[in-house]
C-alpha cells in the first residue's frame, strides 16, 4: 500500500501518481508523458501495445502508460480487437490501478458528434465508473493558436461541453513543445486524487483475467502460426525457380490502400493526391530483375455484399483479367490493420473475389496494407489477436499473407520478400499457369460497354440541347431571387451531406440518421435558398412549396451503391403521393461524386440498368452530380442551381402566360356578365352559407359543353364536409400555372361521376369581392355568392373528354367565354400542335409577343366574317330553355370549326376557304334558331 506525503503540488497525496493516457490517433497522447515527465520516453509513433515509463517530477515519483490509440471518427466497433484489448490491459501495468485518466483531444480540430460518440465508446470499455477518474486535455502544437481550456469549451460546441460535463468539469488545456504552465496540469491532477480520497481506480478480477488470458493465447497461436508458415516456405524455397514475369491483380476495399501498395510495389515516389480508382489502371516496372505488371481495381465498400456494390464496380473485377494478357498469375487482396475486422467485411471480401472465379483461392494472397501501424506487433500476433474472420481468410488463402509499410519502403527489403513468395506459390502449384477470362465473356462485355458509351454519349448530347433551349428562354425572364430545395432520398443517400455541401456549411447533421424534416437557409450566388432535408421514405405533397415556380426537388441517388427496382419504386412513391405534377420539378442529384473517379456519370447510369435509367427520365434526363468530400470553390454548387433554374423555367413561363390569360379574361368578365342555368344536379359541392364552418348548405353545380366543346369552367364554393375540407385547395400561382397549363394542352386532367377524381382550384380572397361574377343564379332563382372576401372559393376545371358523356338534360350554361376565351383556345391549339416555340421558329424571326399580334389580328378577323354578321336580335317572346340550346349548338358549331382551322395555320388561301365553311355553318344554326322561333310565334302553347 502505498504512503502519504505532503507534496510541494498542494495537499496531501499518495507517494506514487499513476496516470493512463487515452485518446485518438495523432491527438498528442505520447507528447503530453514526454511532457509529464520532463523528457523523451515514448517514441512519437504508432504502437498496438501499452507501453510504461517511470519518473521523479518535483520529489514524486510518476507512473505514466500510453496506450494504442484509436482513429477518432471510428466507432469502438470498428477498431481493432488487439487496441480495445491494450486499452483495458492499460489497468493491469499500473497495479492496483490507475489514480487519473486524461482523455487527450487535438485543440486544433473540430471535435464532433461523430469523435464524441467514439471518446465516450472507448472509454466505456473500462466500465461506467472510470468517468470519476477522467479529466480532457485539450492539445495545441502551436503556442500562437493555443487557447484556454474554458474558452475552448465555449467556442467548440455541445459535443465537447459534453465530454467536460461527463468529466465534472475537469479539464485542462496544454502546448505539447514546451509548456510552462505543466505544473497547474499536475495540480489539477491533484486535486482530482484528493477528491476521490485517493482512490485507485479499479477493473473487476475476473475481466483483468479474462483479457490477460486471451493476450496469452493470441500470442501461443501466433508463435504456431509463424513456425508453420516459416516450415512451408523452406520446403517452397527448395523447389525455387525464379519468374521472370509477373503479372499481378491488386482487389480490395475502398481504402485499403491498392494505389499505395501499387506505388510501393514499383518502386514509385508518387507526390499526387490520392484518389478513388474508378477504373482498372496498370503499372509496369523492372523490380530485382523482374517485370512486373501490377493492375489497380476499384474497390468496394467493407460492409457491402456484392450485391449492393455497383454494375459498373463488379465488371471491372472481372475487366482487371483482361489488363495483364494473357492473364494474371496472382491476385493480392488488399487489408488495413488499422481497424477491426468483421465477418461482414470478410463475406464482403468473399463475394467480391469470387465474381471473378468460385476457384479463386489458389492464387490470392493475403497483403496487409498501412503495415507501420502495426508497430512493434507481429503479423502473426495481428492476425491471431483480431479474430477469426480475419483467421479464416487466411486459412482460406493457403495460409500466404504479408506486411507492406507503404510510409517506409526502406531498402526494398519488403517488396524483394513479396516477389519471394509469390513465386513460392507458383512453384508449389507446380505450374506457371495464369487465369485467362473466356474469349466469348470478354466479347459479350465488350459489346455491352461499347453500347453503353454510345448510349452515355447520345445522353450528354441530349441534355446540353435542353439545357440550350431552356437557357435561351430563361433569358425572357428575371433570375430568381429566392429558391427552395426539398432533399429526397432512402437512408444512407447522403441527402444531410448534399445539404451542408449545398450551403457550404455544416447545417445539417450527418453522424446521425435524419428523423424529421429539418429547414436551413443560405445565399448561393445573390440569391437565397432554403433547403429542407427529410427522413427516407418521405412523401412529398404540394403543401411543402409556397411557390411551386420556384421550387425544386432533389432525388438523393447515392452513386457509390447499386440502384434496383425497390430503390425506384420507393422514390416513385414519395414523389406520387404529391401528385403526377412533382416529377416536373425534379432533378436526379447523386451523392458520393468522389466515387465517379475518371469516369462519366453518363456512363455509370447507362451500366447500372433500367431502373436508374428510369428514374432519370421520369425526371426529364435532369441530373447532376455532388462531391460532397472535395466541395471546392462552389462550381458544383453553382452548377445544380443553375439547372434548377432551367427546370423551373417552363413553369415559369407558363406562370406569366398565365397571368397575361388571367388579365384578359377578368378584363372580359367585368365587360359581358355571366348568367348560369343550371337544369340537373350531378355534382354536389357544399358551400358555406354563413362564416361558420360548421353551418353548410347543399349546392348543386355542374359543366358541360356540347359535342366538340372544349372544358368550361365553373367557380364553386369551398367544400366542407363534416368540418372537414374535401377537396384540394392551391394558391394564385398554382392556379395560374395548372389553368394555363391545361389550356395549352401541357397536362391532361380527369373527372368523372360522384366519388371520382376531379381537379380543384382555390381562388384567394385577392379576387375582387365586387366582380360582376361573384355569384351565380341557379335554376332562375337562388343566388350563390362565389368570390366572398372572408372565405376562399374553390374553382372546379372540367376537361372534354368528360364533358361529351354528358346529355343535354344536365346542361348549364356559361355565356361570357366568346371572344376573350377564344384567344386562349388559339394559344392552347398552338401548343397541342407542338409548342409555342416550335411554332415561333416556323415563323422565323418574329418574337413570342409578334406572334400574340398576329392571332389577335387574325382572330378579329374570323369573328366578324363569322359571328358579326349573325348577332341575334332581342325576339318578341321571351327566349325559351330550347332556343338557348339550339343556340348554343350553333355557337358550339362555330367554335369547333375555329378550333380545327387554328390547329392548321397554314396559308392564307386555305384559312379563307375555311371561313366560308364556317359562314355556312353558322348560317345553317341560325335558320333552324329561325324556325324555331316562328313555330313559337305560332303556337305559343308549343312545347318541344
Amino acid at each position: 500500500m502505498a504512503t502519504s506525503e505532503l507534496s510541494p503540488w498542494g495537499g496531501w497525496c499518495t507517494s506514487q501518481l499513476k496516470i493512463v493516457l487515452l485518446g485518438g490517433r495523432n491527438s498528442g497522447k505520447s507528447s503530453l508523458g514526454n511532457l509529464l515527465l520532463g523528457k523523451e520516453e515514448f517514441v512519437t509513433k504508432e504502437r498496438t501495445s501499452c507501453s510504461r515509463r517511470l519518473g521523479m517530477v518535483a520529489g514524486r515519483w510518476l507512473t505514466v502508460v500510453d496506450t494504442p490509440g484509436w482513429w477518432c471518427d471510428f466507432s469502438a466497433q470498428d477498431t481493432s480487437e488487439l487496441v480495445k484489448r491494450e486499452i483495458m490491459s492499460s489497468v493491469s501495468l499500473c497495479s492496483p490501478g490507475p489514480h487519473v485518466f486524461l482523455i487527450t483531444v487535438k485543440a486544433s480540430s473540430a471535435f464532433s458528434e461523430k469523435r464524441r460518440q467514439a471518446v465516450e465508446e472507448h472509454v466505456a470499455l473500462l466500465g461506467e465508473t472510470v468517468w470519476s477518474h477522467c479529466m480532457v486535455v485539450f492539445t495545441s502544437a502551436d503556442r500562437s493558436k493555443h487557447t484556454g481550456a474554458e474558452e475552448h469549451v465555449q467556442t467548440e460546441g455541445k459535443a465537447v461541453r459534453w465530454l467536460r460535463e461527463k468529466c465534472s468539469q475537469r479539464c485542462h488545456s496544454v502546448v505539447l513543445s514546451d509548456d510552462p504552465e505543466i505544473t497547474e496540469l499536475l495540480e489539477k491532477i491533484q486535486k482530482l486524487v484528493t477528491e476521490n480520497g485517493n482512490r485507485v481506480f479499479e477493473m473487476q478480477e475476473n475481466i483483468l483475467q479474462a483479457t490477460a488470458e486471451e493476450k496469452r493465447r493470441a500470442e501461443e497461436r501466433a508463435q504456431q502460426r509463424f513456425l508453420r508458415m516459416k516450415k512451408h516456405r523452406a520446403l517452397m524455397q527448395e523447389r525455387l525457380r525464379p519468374i521472370t514475369n509477373i503479372r499481378i491483380v491488386l482487389v480490395g476495399a475502398k481504402g485499403s490502400g491498392k494505389t499505395s501498395a501499387l506505388n510501393t510495389i514499383l518502386g514509385r515516389d508518387s507526390t499526387q493526391p490520392l484518389r478513388r480508382t474508378a477504373q482498372c489502371q496498370v503499372g509496369e516496372g523492372v523490380v530485382f530483375g523482374r517485370q512486373l505488371t501490377v493492375v489497380d481495381t476499384p474497390g468496394w465498400w467493407m460492409n457491402y455484399f456484392r450485391e449492393e456494390s455497383t454494375i459498373f464496380d463488379q465488371r471491372e473485377l472481372v475487366v482487371s483479367l483482361s489488363c495483364c494478357p494473357p492473364g494474371p498469375h496472382v491476385f493480392l487482396l488488399v487489408i488495413r490493420v488499422d481497424r477491426a475486422f468483421t465477418e461482414t467485411y470478410r463475406r464482403a471480401a468473399q463475394q467480391h473475389l469470387q465474381l471473378i472465379s468460385e476457384h479463386i483461392w489458389g492464387r490470392v494472397i493475403v497483403l496487409f496494407g498501412f503495415g507501420d501501424w502495426l508497430g512493434g506487433t507481429t503479423t502473426e500476433q495481428y492476425i491471431e489477436s483480431v479474430g477469426e474472420p480475419l483467421r479464416w481468410l487466411c486459412e482460406r488463402c493457403g495460409n500466404r499473407y504479408h506486411i507492406l509499410n507503404n510510409k517506409n519502403k526502406g531498402d526494398g527489403f519488403q517488396v524483394r520478400d513479396l516477389i519471394g513468395k509469390i513465386e513460392e506459390m507458383l512453384t508449389g502449384g507446380n505450374s506457371y499457369q495464369y487465369y485467362v477470362i473466356e474469349r466469348n465473356v470478354m466479347e459479350q462485355l465488350e459489346v455491352k460497354m461499347r453500347g453503353e458509351k454510345e448510349r452515355a454519349k447520345e445522353r450528354l448530347m441530349k441534355k446540353e440541347k435542353q439545357r440550350q433551349m431552356a437557357r435561351s428562354q430563361l433569358e425572357k425572364l428575371n433570375p430568381l431571387p429566392e429558391m427552395r430545395i426539398v432533399l429526397v432520398g432512402g437512408r444512407r443517400t447522403g441527402k444531410s451531406s448534399c445539404g451542408n455541401t449545398i450551403l457550404s456549411r455544416e447545417c445539417f447533421d450527418t453522424d446521425s440518421q435524419t428523423t424529421s424534416c429539418t429547414e436551413k437557409r443560405g445565399k448561393i450566388s445573390s440569391k437565397m435558398v432554403t433547403v429542407l432535408d427529410t427522413p427516407g421514405c418521405f412523401s412529398v405533397t404540394s403543401d411543402l412549396f409556397m411557390a411551386p415556380s420556384s421550387c425544386a426537388i432533389l432525388l438523393v441517388v447515392n452513386m457509390s451503391s447499386s440502384f434496383k427496382d425497390t430503390h425506384r419504386e420507393d422514390l416513385e412513391k414519395q414523389l406520387e403521393a404529391g401528385g403526377g405534377q412533382m416529377w416536373r420539378r425534379a432533378v436526379v442529384l447523386f451523392s458520393y461524386g468522389d466515387w465517379l473517379g475518371d469516369t462519366s456519370i453518363e456512363q455509370r447510369i447507362e451500366s447500372e440498368g433500367e431502373p436508374l435509367r428510369t428514374l432519370v427520365e421520369k425526371c426529364g434526363n435532369r441530373y447532376h452530380v455532388l462531391d460532397n468530400k472535395h466541395r471546392g470553390d462552389g462550381a458544383q454548387v453553382n452548377e445544380l442551381i443553375e439547372l434548377m433554374e432551367e427546370m423551373l423555367v417552363e413553369d415559369r413561363l407558363a406562370l406569366h402566360r398565365g397571368d397575361r390569360m388571367w388579365k384578359r379574361v377578368s378584363a372580359a368578365q367585368e365587360q359581358e356578365p355571366d348568367a348560369a342555368i343550371l337544369c340537373k344536379k350531378d355534382l354536389n359541392v357544399s358551400c358555406d352559407s354563413t362564416e361558420s364552418a360548421s353551418s353548410t348548405t347543399q349546392t348543386s353545380l355542374h359543366c358541360c359543353g356540347g359535342a366538340g366543346a372544349d372544358g368550361q369552367i365553373v367557380a364553386a364554393p369551398v367544400v366542407r364536409a363534416g368540418g372537414r375540407t374535401a377537396l384540394t385547395t392551391l394558391d394564385r400561382d398554382s392556379f395560374v400555372s395548372i389553368l394555363s397549363s391545361m389550356l395549352s394542352g401541357e397536362r391532361r386532367l380527369r373527372w368523372t361521376a360522384a366519388g371520382q377524381q376531379r381537379l380543384t382550384v382555390n381562388l384567394p380572397s385577392w379576387f375582387p369581392a365586387d366582380a360582376p361574377h361573384s355569384s351565380l343564379t341557379l335554376n332562375g332563382e337562388s343566388q350563390v355568392r362565389l368570390f366572398s372576401p372572408t372565405h376562399p372559393k374553390m374553382l372546379l376545371i372540367l376537361p372534354p373528354a368528360q364533358n361529351r358523356m354528358l346529355t343535354e338534360e344536365n346542361v348549364m350554361n356559361v355565356h361570357s367565354l366568346c371572344h376573350p376565351a377564344l384567344r386562349e383556345r388559339t394559344l392552347r391549339k398552338l401548343t397541342e400542335s407542338g409548342g409555342l416555340q416550335q411554332l415561333i421558329d416556323q415563323w422565323g424571326d418574329s418574337s413570342l409577343e409578334e406572334l400574340e399580334a398576329f392571332i389577335d389580328a387574325y382572330f378579329e378577323m374570323v369573328w366578324e366574317q363569322t359571328i358579326g354578321p349573325f348577332q341575334p336580335t332581342e325576339p318578341d317572346s321571351p327566349a325559351t330553355e330550347q332556343d338557348t340550346a339550339v343556340w348554343e349548338a350553333g355557337e358550339e358549331e362555330v367554335l369547333s370549326s375555329i378550333d380545327r382551322k387554328l390547329s392548321k395555320l397554314e396559308l392564307l388561301e386555305e384559312i379563307r376557304s375555311d371561313l366560308s365553311k364556317l359562314r355556312e355553318s353558322v348560317e345553317h344554326s341560325w335558320r333552324i334558331i329561325q324556325e324555331l322561333r316562328d313555330k313559337s310565334e305560332q303556337d305559343p302553347n308549343h312545347t318541344c
